[in-house]
């Protein structure tokens, strides 16, 4: 990853404006690999839905004759009225020649003058709107593509290259190793072998014992090598000490174990004034370590020592160094060996020490030791056997599952949607509401960051699945209108993934029965974690837990999947890009409980505030050349606050028809026609945006928590004023 710190976050994010062929905002080279595979499953899918073909009905020779004979008559007709209409054009011509007091010419002139006026008019203002288009004042009704075409297909070029490229270093690190481990590797194990004995024997000449060798997780006989290992000097003089302790008297020893006692309880107590003082300074919260900070900042510290300054003028085509190669490879199969003399020379430790148990013995006349419990003992590998579940479509492909959920209607197809569709803008302003102890509502752009790093980064690579905190479940929650079902498809779009729709509406009358809702579970948690990505979808999160079923949707049995589900998400790991995804209107309609542990994160998805409604309504309104560019956008967007996304596509549809767009050029577009028709819809009320903020803040462990936080600040907050 590039770190770009002075940029702003349209820069980091890619612009906020779509164009059709606009690429996504998310990282390529993250998740190409999945929009690759997601083609061919789209062609396969394509041929199981399209099973009909066309018929042709036969035109018989009298309907083409009646045919013909219409067009025919039709065409003489149409020249007859042309050549009447010419000899009428030209008895008028001959009438205005005989121009008495000069009245025509007089007319014509002033028709000439408006004329020019008008035309010159027009010509001024189209080179303003070119100059304030060119400076970025005006928005423009058409983004031109071409370059945008050049520049993914030279991104596309680019990978290729990296792809050979990545092939052909494999291969010589392959060589390398292979070369390394045939040429240098028994000399190397060799030399590690001498110096662990050598280690044996200064352990025996100094102590009469051999030392405990260090565990795999210490680092084994590289730990020797760094000096982490305890030297028989200070052996002795630890054994020496607690000699002379032995022998001291009970009051002395007794003392000695009270002062270490007594400096035990001080260092607690110290640790404890630190943590408090710290609690005290900080405005009541503390971040988190991070289990990704330590690996960025490794790769970064690797950047400067190798690459910052790296002279690459003798290396234009970006190939591989073959140094560089040789000592990579030379330190991993060192790595690979080391551990391979540590196996045998803690064998070797294993027989000196009982070797050395029968010399004791014998020199006291006694046999050595034997393990008397050999034989006896429990027998290893063998615990206790867990319940294997059984395979019910054992001896089935996965095209034929996949066909099957497809055909039932359960796997579907989704809209192809970039994330940089959902527009929005970040909240600028919140840092320093926060400051003055406040808690602002996020906006659009936050929410679309927000997703990408909960959904699309993880579920698009595997790399970032496995370091990332792992997140089984996301429920999206918000008024109808503001775009969770476009988020949805985002995040399939951006990442190729194949949808499974478990809405109860969907499943409805599908695999009924205890068995049939078992097999149904069994093919999802299947085809979804064999052909990964994938994403389960549940249209109405509240629905599986609702507290009182409504009448008209007791015929869907909503509840059907509600103790099949969590035992779907617990089985999720972090090999598994695999994520349940839903969506909800009144998530207090369902028992709180359930639904707040079916999904591990829940966000509100707002209508859009006065930035984030500025970029929709210029964006759907200027994309109609008609619309004049300095259409007043700001004065409708602050009396349109509180309306939705999808209310404000649905008033610029119904106001913009295609009658209205032919008449833009004579009739411009007033802002009162879109307020008639927007005032027939209702926008969202400040009191329905805080009852999701109360659920939130009341249900979730994650609201509750910033519930707390805002507590502790406004506290610390009224102390300092005081």
């Amino acid at each position: 990853f590039k770190l770009c710190l002075n940029a702003n976050p349209e820069e980091t994010e890619g612009s906020a404006v779509p164009e059709e062929t606009e690429g996504s905002a998310v990282p390529e080279e993250q998740t190409k690999p999945a929009r690759d595979v997601s083609k061919d499953r789209g062609v396969f899918a394509q041929e199981i839905s399209d099973g009909a073909e066309a018929h042709g009905n036969e035109v018989s020779t009298l309907a083409a004759v009646e045919l013909i004979q219409t067009h025919e008559r039709a065409r003489q007709g149409r020249y007859r009225a042309v050549r009447q209409s010419r000899l009428a054009q030209l008895k008028e011509i001959e009438k205005m020649s005989k121009d008495v007091g000069g009245k025509y010419q007089e007319a014509a002139v002033k028709i000439q003058a408006l004329w020019r006026g008008q035309a010159v008019r027009r010509k001024l203002e189209r080179r303003k709107t070119q100059q304030y288009l060119a400076v970025g004042v005006y928005y423009p009704s058409h983004i031109p593509t071409e370059q945008r075409g050049e520049s993914l297909a030279i991104r596309e070029y680019r990978h290729t290259l990296q792809q050979g490229y990545q092939r052909e270093l494999e291969e010589n690190e392959q060589k390398e190793r292979v070369r390394y481990l045939k040429v240098w590797g028994p000399w190397v194990m060799d030399d590690m072998t001498d110096e662990i004995r050598e280690w044996f024997v200064e352990w025996y000449r100094e102590t009469g014992i051999f030392p405990q060798y260090p565990t795999e997780e210490q680092g084994g006989s590289l730990a020797l090598i760094e000096g982490r290992v305890v030297t028989p000097q200070y052996y002795l003089e630890q054994q020496i000490e607690l000699e002379r302790i032995k022998r001291l008297p009970k009051e002395a020893r007794d003392k000695i174990k009270a002062d270490k006692k007594l400096l035990k309880e001080k260092l607690k107590q110290e640790k404890a004034k630190e943590k408090a003082k710290k609690k005290e300074i900080t405005d009541g919260f503390i971040m988190g370590k991070s289990s990704i900070l330590p690996t960025l900042s490794n790769v970064y510290q690797e950047y400067e020592n190798v690459w910052d300054n790296k002279d690459e003028s003798d290396n234009p085509l970006q190939k591989y160094y073959l140094d560089m190669v040789k000592a990579k490879e030379e330190r991993e199969a060192n790595s690979e060996l080391r551990k391979i003399v540590d196996e045998m020379m803690r064998l070797e430790l294993q027989v000196l020490n009982e070797a050395l148990e029968r010399d004791r013995a014998n020199r006291k006349g006694k046999k050595g030791r034997k393990d008397k419990k050999k034989g006896k003992g429990k027998k290893k590998g063998k615990g206790k056997k867990g319940k294997k579940r059984k395979d019910l479509t054992e001896g089935k492909t996965v095209e034929e599952l996949f066909e099957l959920l497809f055909t039932s209607g359960i796997i579907r197809r989704y809209p192809q949607t970039s994330i940089s569709s959902f527009l929005g803008e970040f909240s600028y302003s919140a840092f320093e509401y926060r400051r003055m102890k406040q808690d602002p509502l996020h906006n659009l752009g936050d929410l679309r960051n927000l997703i990408m790093q909960y959904a699309v980064l993880p579920l698009g690579s595997q790399l970032i699945h496995q370091i990332a905190p792992l997140i089984k479940s996301l429920c999206l929650m918000g008024p109808e209108g503001v775009g969770k079902k476009l988020l949805v498809n985002a995040i399939c779009s951006e990442v190729g993934a194949i949808l499974f729709d478990l809405t109860p509406s969907n499943i409805a009358n599908k695999y009924q029965g205890k068995q049939g809702l078992q097999m149904l579970m069994h093919l999802v948690e299947k085809v979804s974690k064999l052909l990964q990505p994938s994403i389960v979808f549940i249209d109405g999160a509240e629905k599986l837990f609702y507290k009182k079923i409504p009448k008209q949707e007791k015929a869907t049995d909503p509840r059907r999947l509600k103790a099949q589900l969590p035992k779907f998400v617990k089985s999720i790991t972090k090999e598994n890009r695999v994520i349940l995804l839903g969506i909800t209107e009144q998530p207090w309609a369902a028992k709180p409980r359930p639904v707040v542990k079916l999904y591990n994160k829940f966000i509100f998805v707002p209508p859009p505030d006065y930035a984030s409604a500025f970029l929709v309504w210029q964006n759907l309104l200027m994309k109609y050349p008609g619309v004049k560019r300095d259409f007043n956008v700001s004065a409708l967007v602050k009396v349109a606050a509180g309306y939705t996304i999808g209310t404000i596509k649905e008033v610029v549809a119904a106001v913009l028809t295609e009658r209205r767009t032919l008449n833009l050029p004579f009739e411009p577009l007033t802002p009162t026609e879109i307020l008639e028709e927007l005032l027939k819809h209702t926008p969202v009320s400040q009191t329905e945006i805080r009852k999701y903020r109360d659920w939130y803040e009341k249900r979730t462990p994650l609201g509750r928590k910033k519930a707390k936080m805002m507590e502790e600040q406004a506290e610390i907050g009224a102390k300092q004023r005081k």
